[in-house]
């Protein structure tokens, strides 16, 4: 008879669990109760003390006024436990847990929705404001059943970590709009990336007249945070990423190197200190990050004696040292990213115990143990940092960030994380907030309820409260992340935005539109579904949205247009033509699609930014339609009565090939020298080795800098065109494959080049290519490709042109990168994460 009680009793927790799924609640509360019956509004005032003050109730009345359960008349009684017997009396009834008060800890709460009651009780403010968070999400879906929630968070900090300081940077008014709409998805910490976009009295010449917060703003908005119960935690880079403030001529002496601000420099540790003591004194939070990540220079600049007498460790331990001084003088406790500590372990051992390390890492890796496991083994203090990534992407890869999400904080919750610092990477120009919305929301459900699952439930709950209906984002998302795969727009990237539409200055542009009707497809699709939405709130999100699905079809239609113009010219070359308007009339509208777009994108970047930057933003705008106009002008220019001049002439020599052309790589010199320079990467033993952005080779007793570059052309490398002769260009990238392979390579040159693959100078073929008279004279190589990482290595000799080349693999197999690093039939459900 016991048994069979039992297994009823775990049916009904399970009915009840699949019943309860579709509470309208984000984040989705630990234990929900609900009953089959209905129940009634009651009449009067949305809020009542049934064991609080009446002060208490004021300020929990003004942080929630914008609910529309006041306008329902919905009653709710609020209490602190404690404050009232008969209520305390009442929930330990209700959720048949005596020490339910305990449970709920400092942010939990008590809500009982039915006929007889309605009430929520905390054990303090903080929880009642969260209770009536999950209150305002039920009365805007209109619930009206028999509820009880018993709710508490699984992580004490949940963190959203803005970066402002790469790209956009936000209005004061837009702050306090993301502030208002954190807190209610219980988020309790906004931090910022902030390198010199916060204007300090001690040094007030280092932030843009057009993009910064005055420390007067940075105390507003901490007050603001305040009253909806969160902090703003304080930020400011204190040793790599410094080249915002370095490239100022009164900061240059500061610097280590070009990005490194200097530990030794009795300047640069003034200038530290007065800084991070301003910052400091203007948030409140009890925490200070100092940052100190991707320190990529550190011991390669001015003190490289001094460092490799130290050792690179101690050196940079030291600068910690210096900073956690500063900041625990200001009362803070420090906080930094973790990245050098767990490339030099050592320097967890030599640094104070009370550090709260940020551990990141964005991609979705089958085990997060090497980015915790060597804090959790020093007892240390971590906190999880995932990421919502839109560095140099048209859209954030909300795919990657879903799994990372999810991953990283189940992982860290386990082995005893303190928190979740959510990333948001804007580096690259153009990123609006409105984009990463949807990335926001499921942080806040995984770091207050780690047991929650990103599934379609959770995607209907998004869409109720965030829009107020079921409006089709999440699956139009879905149909843009399929353009993650394809190699055109393989990781969202924005390279085919910033690539010109029509070659420049005469010379050739490759266009390849293979994957150009898979595209259009899917922004087809989204489209679509987004047509009948119809929110009632967070209008901006669904605006922004129909954006960047209107801008990738204008993207995926300009290259068939172009080409196809490219194509009729081509066939018109030499002839006399009846008429040319119907062609001018085309270029027409479509440039008036840019301007029409132009125009929106800047409104919706006014709304929520300064003007700081909005102008590299709006660059591929007016490059476009200037080279629009500039075509039209030459169309309209011509003679009906003489033939029509060389597609070089007009601006029309265009290359159409479905090859995939190698676009992006590091660059390094050029090298003066009479004959091909012997060494690899670098005359220096000790950093002659496969280079990282920013690594640096030694050449005659010189540094070179190994530099990111991407062409605008569709890959003719000309970075290096006005290099003398008798000089020599690097050129590197990686190939990566599953299985070892023979790969014929394509290298397009028309001086003289070396190929290296793995180290090793690969020959020359003696066959004989099809060569295209626009592009640069190929010969084939073959490659022996391994399987995994091959690292390839190009040594071209300046000609008449300068270093031009072209590189591509004769394969129909699909090739895609993530900047200079390729793959060969990539794993779909693998993206790069940096």
């Amino acid at each position: 008879m016991r048994k069979v009680i039992y297994i009823s009793f775990l049916l009904l927790l399970l009915n009840i669990r699949l019943f309860a799924a579709d509470v309208p609640v984000i984040p989705y509360p630990q234990q929900v109760q609900q009953g089959t019956s209905f129940f009634k509004p009651g009449a009067g005032n949305f809020l009542k003390a049934a064991g609080i003050d009446q002060a208490m109730l004021k300020r929990l009345a003004e942080v929630t006024k914008s609910s529309t359960a006041a306008t329902k008349g919905l009653a709710i009684k609020l209490s602190l436990s404690g404050k009232n017997h008969t209520v305390d009396a009442l929930i330990k009834t209700y959720t048949r847990q005596p020490d339910w008060n305990t449970k709920i800890g400092e942010e939990g709460y008590v809500l009982v929705l039915n006929n007889k009651e309605r009430l929520l009780v905390a054990n303090t403010e903080t929880g009642l404001f969260y209770g009536l968070q999950t209150l305002k999400q039920l009365t805007d879906a209109g619930w009206n059943k028999e509820l009880v929630i018993t709710d508490w968070p699984s992580l004490q900090h949940r963190v959203v970590f803005d970066d402002i300081s790469r790209g956009p940077i936000s209005k004061v008014s837009y702050i306090k709009q993301q502030i208002e709409r954190m807190a209610s998805l219980k988020v309790n910490g906004l931090s910022f990336y902030i390198e010199h976009v916060i204007q300090t009295r001690a040094y007030p010449d280092f932030a843009p007249v057009d993009g910064k917060l005055t420390i007067a703003d940075v105390k507003e908005l901490d007050a603001y945070a305040a009253k909806h119960h969160m902090q703003l935690i304080g930020s400011f880079q204190s040793f790599g990423h410094f080249s915002n403030i370095l490239s100022l001529p009164q900061y240059q002496s500061m610097g280590e190197t070009s990005t490194m601000i200097s530990p030794l420099d009795p300047k640069a540790r003034h200038f530290l200190e007065s800084v991070i003591t301003e910052m400091c004194g203007a948030f409140s939070s009890p925490y200070f990050n100092v940052n100190c990540d991707e320190t990529f220079d550190l011991g390669k600049g001015k003190s490289k004696k001094y460092t490799d007498s130290i050792g690179l460790a101690r050196f940079y331990a030291d600068h910690l040292k210096f900073l956690y001084d500063v900041v625990k003088k200001n009362g803070k406790q420090l906080m930094m990213w973790g990245d050098i500590a767990l490339q030099h372990e050592e320097i967890l051992d030599m640094l104070p115990k009370d550090i709260v390390y940020m551990t990141w890492e964005y991609g979705d890796p089958q085990s997060y143990a090497k980015w915790i496991d060597p804090f959790v083994k020093r007892n240390l203090n971590f906190m999880v940092c995932p990421g919502i990534l839109n560095t140099n992407r048209l859209f954030p890869d909300l795919a990657i960030a879903k799994a990372n999400i999810n991953g990283f904080i189940n992982e860290g919750y386990k082995k005893g994380t303190t928190g979740a610092y959510t990333t948001i990477w804007d580096e690259g120009g153009d990123q609006l907030f409105s984009e990463d919305w949807y990335g926001v929301y499921m942080a806040s459900e995984k770091s207050w309820n780690v047991k929650a699952v990103f599934d379609e439930n959770f995607d209907q709950r998004y869409e109720k409260i965030a829009y107020g209906s079921n409006v089709g984002y999440v699956k139009a998302i879905g149909k843009l992340m399929e353009l993650r795969d394809l190699p055109l727009t393989y990781n969202m990237t924005h390279e085919i935005w910033w690539q010109h539409i029509l070659p420049q200055n005469g010379e050739t542009l490759i266009l390849n539109n293979k994957d150009v009707q898979e595209g259009l497809r899917l922004v087809n699709e989204a489209e679509q579904l987004l047509q009948s939405a119809k929110p009632v709130r967070n209008l901006s999100d669904l605006a922004t949205l129909k954006y960047i699905v209107a801008r990738y079809k204008l993207l995926f239609e300009t290259r068939t247009q172009i080409a196809a113009l490219a194509n009729w010219y081509a066939q018109q070359e030499g002839k006399k033509l009846l008429s040319i308007n119907k062609q001018i009339n085309k270029l027409q509208t479509l440039k008036n699609r840019y301007v029409v777009m132009e125009a929106d994108f800047r409104n919706k970047w006014n709304q929520e930014n300064q003007p700081y930057t909005l102008d590299y933003a709006l660059k591929p705008y007016r490059t476009r339609i200037a080279a629009l106009s500039t075509l039209e002008e030459k169309l309209k220019g011509l003679s009906l009565s003489a033939p029509l001049p060389k597609a070089a002439d007009i601006g029309l020599n265009l290359v159409e090939s479905d090859h995939f052309y190698f676009n992006f790589w590091l660059l390094t010199g050029p090298f003066k020298s009479g004959k091909f320079p012997g060494f690899s990467y670098s005359e220096d033993p000790q950093t002659n080795h496969p280079p990282k952005p920013g690594d640096f080779a030694q050449y005659q007793g010189q540094q070179f800098r190994w530099m990111k570059y991407n062409t605008d052309n569709g890959g003719i490398v000309n970075k290096f065109k006005q290099t003398a002769a008798d000089t020599y260009v690097f050129a590197f990238c990686t190939i990566t494959t599953e299985e070892a392979r023979q790969m014929p390579a394509l290298v397009g040159n028309n001086s003289a080049v070396a190929l290296f693959c793995n180290d090793k100078q690969v020959a020359a073929s003696e066959r004989e290519t099809v060569q295209h008279q626009a592009l640069p004279k190929e010969t084939i190589y073959n490659l022996s490709l391994k399987a995994g990482t091959n690292y390839i290595l190009l040594k071209v000799k300046s000609g008449a042109a300068g270093a031009a080349f072209t590189f591509r693999l004769d394969t129909t197999e699909p090739v895609t990168n993530h900047k200079h690093k390729y793959t060969i039939n990539a794993n779909q459900n693998s993206h790069e994460a940096d």
